[in-house]
């Protein structure tokens, strides 16, 4: 079973490819995996709308990724 470590919810102005404005939704989702490894999980979309409308991305981070991600948030 995965444990959440951290979730993220913001919207922010934003327009389309075709200029039009509007606002934009995302979701920044972190957990740990069982192995250890985290799973960061980022999803985008407008502000309301169904989760069809949204892109999805997730990165499994383990091993020396990991600890790039580790260090340089140490240094932030």
């Amino acid at each position: 079973m995965d444990d959440d470590i951290l979730t993220i919810e913001e919207s922010w102005p934003g327009t389309t490819i075709k200029g039009e404005p509007g606002i934009v939704s995302g979701i920044l989702s972190l957990s740990r995996m069982t192995g250890g490894e985290l799973l960061l999980n980022l999803a985008v979309g407008p502000a309301g709308g169904r989760p069809e409308e949204s892109d999805y991305v997730e990165f499994v981070l383990a091993g020396a990724n990991l600890e790039a991600l580790r260090n340089a948030l140490n240094n932030v």
